[in-house]
């Protein structure tokens, strides 16, 4: 698990003269960018029994209490040049949080001044920024002469870690990366952080937009961390920044950094995750990388138009916004193909199994319909074994009834020990005797959904089975969890949608309702995360999670008084919910300002 900061010392420069790099307070070369695991000392007292720490070489300690008492340090999770974060428990509400600390290892006093103005540039930036890609702030407060931040603790890693431990998709000459889905899911939520800074008014621009400066968490939800180097853009002047070789384009490296060069380092990010291509060693020179399908062919080539169109050197030559740049993304054609690697291998929906047979008409009006009906209702029953034994006698009988092997699917597959080979076998049988029955399409995407366990080689399956019956809401939905799987999100959320706009009248099941819902808070459409939220609380009014996320969008939609109201009802139906217990405190405080 990684801090909320950078740990990346690696080519972070600082410059506000491309030839004469800049030391000191916010122009140290590693500044927020070193290893979290450098050796710790003892804190020296501070006079009320609590600990403090001054200086590079020594650190707050487990059990010091910082704000009264509210605070209490764990432990260190990264130190640089100008700060440190700890993982700390605010005793308040008995969460987890963030508490990053301005460190007093200056040469004279202006040095220090100005490095407190920048760390409280820094808090007031953050405390002014609502986005999901952004870790909230929660306190900004000084103790014994020190500064100090608590934001939200994020449980994940850097970019930078995830794909080396998971970037395994082979490509040419040595490249290897991540999958094309989840590289479109991460550069689509990182677009639209980006749009949202670069909206401020002025602009604020990233400027060392890199791996090692992004979170992900366990649900691939992306937070943009180390904002100490995040400055407003003041149109022709030139002002420090920090950078680091390779992720900034040329105009940066002037010092006349502008939004769309957090483009540039978007494309360049990217581009790494991708390929596992370092950007310093580009060749001929600094700013020219390899096309990414050179070492990815599995890449599609409208996804490498995207990010190469990023890359352009020139400024005039990329997309003119962060939020183009999405639309372009969100517009890319679906992805329905397994990319290589060691996962398995797709099996061939239309590669015959068995010699070309004709097509039987019969159903269950034929010799073996008697026989067919039993095995069905077996089925239905949920007696597989009897299901089994039957059907094999409608088999000996009619070898070439799709219905018959149909059935052998299902038992295959519904079998105590599953056999997805088998079911795989036996269903690609019953489409090559019936190509137009949608609901054995659908079966065999249930085999690679639920038993085999590889989503986006259930696409194809449930997309044709919807071409023969769109109005199946159920495929609709399944088909949404594929492409949320595999981090297709926009897709999934149209499915969603399509899915709930279908189920039946009185159709009483909240899991449709409650999964277009929760993607929809985690893409910020509000609106449509709020009527979501609000029939599935109409069908079942104590199912408190979903007050819960209810409570989470008003309060997003700044609808405050909604959700200090359903988080009351939260609080007070389930008061184990300690998250709700923070949550009612925070709307609590909010509203009494």
């Amino acid at each position: 698990m990684a801090s909320n900061y950078s740990s990346d010392p690696n080519n972070a420069a600082s410059l506000s003269n491309p030839a004469t790099p800049q030391s000191g307070p916010g122009g140290n070369a590693s500044d927020m960018h070193v290893p979290s695991s450098i050796p710790q000392s003892a804190p020296r007292s501070d006079g009320d029994g609590r600990g403090n720490s001054a200086g590079n070489g020594r650190r707050l300690q487990a059990g010091i209490e910082l704000s009264y008492g509210r605070y209490k340090i764990e432990r260190s999770v990264a130190a640089g040049g100008m700060g440190a974060v700890y993982l700390a428990i605010d005793q308040r509400f008995n969460r987890p949080c963030a508490v990053k600390e301005m460190l007093d290892d200056f040469q004279n006093d202006s040095e220090r001044t100005q490095a407190i103005e920048w760390f409280r540039r820094e808090a007031t930036l953050l405390l002014d920024l609502k986005h999901p890609c952004i870790p909230s702030v929660r306190d900004f407060f000084d103790h014994n002469g020190k500064n100090y931040l608590v934001m939200d603790f994020i449980e994940g890693r850097t970019l930078a870690e995830v794909f080396a431990r998971e970037g395994n998709v082979p490509g040419l000459n040595g490249a290897r990366g991540v999958s094309e889905a989840r590289a479109r899911n991460w550069a689509r939520q990182i677009c639209s952080v980006l749009a949202y800074l670069h909206s401020q008014n002025p602009p604020i621009i990233f400027r060392d937009l890199k791996p090692s400066n992004i979170m992900v968490t366990d649900r691939d939800d992306i937070k943009l961390i180390d904002f100490g180097i995040a400055r407003t853009f003041q149109s022709q002047r030139q002002s420090t920044v920090i950078m680091t070789i390779g992720y900034a384009p040329p105009e940066q490296m002037q010092g006349m950094a502008e939004p769309r060069s957090d483009l540039y380092a978007l494309g360049s990010t990217i581009h790494r995750v991708l390929t596992q291509h370092d950007p310093a060693n580009n060749k001929p020179d600094l700013f020219s990388f390899p096309i990414v399908r050179m070492l990815r062919p599995d890449v599609s080539v409208a996804f490498d138009k995207v990010i190469m169109r990023a890359l352009a050197p020139q400024v005039a030559n990329r997309w003119s916004s962060a939020a183009e740049m999405e639309r372009a993304i969100i517009n890319l054609p679906l992805i329905t193909v397994q990319p290589p690697g060691p996962s398995l291998a797709p099996t061939q929906l239309a590669t015959p199994l068995a010699p070309q047979t004709p097509v039987s008409s019969n159903g269950t009006t034929g010799p073996a319909g008697n026989l067919i009906r039993t095995a069905q209702d077996h089925l239905l029953a949920g007696r597989i074994e009897p299901a089994f034994a039957v059907v094999q006698q409608a088999f000996a009988i009619e070898p070439h009834n799709a219905l018959v092997h149909k059935i052998y699917g299902q038992v295959f597959a519904r079998r105590q020990s599953p056999a997805p080979d088998l079911a795989i076998q036996a269903y690609n049988r019953s489409v090559i005797l019936n190509p137009n029955d949608a609901e054995t399409h659908k079966l065999v995407g249930d085999v690679f959904l639920f038993l085999r366990k590889v989503p986006l080689q259930a696409i194809q399956p449930y997309t044709q089975s919807l071409r023969l019956n769109a109005g199946d809401f159920e495929t609709h939905q399944r088909l949404a969890k594929c492409y949320e799987s595999t981090n297709q999100l926009e897709a999934a959320l149209n499915e969603y949608q399509e899915a709930v706009r279908l189920l039946p009248p009185n159709f009483k099941r909240i899991e449709p309702h409650y999964d277009l819902g929760q993607l929809a808070l985690h893409m910020n459409q509000l609106p449509m995360a709020e009527r979501a939220f609000v029939q599935v609380l109409t069908l079942n009014a104590a199912f408190h999670d979903a007050r819960y996320m209810l409570s989470q969008v008003y309060e997003r939609e700044g609808k405050l008084a909604d959700a200090l109201r359903e988080c009351s009802y939260v609080v007070q139906a389930a008061p184990g919910n300690t998250s709700a217990q923070a949550m009612l405190q925070r709307l609590r405080g909010s509203a009494s300002r």
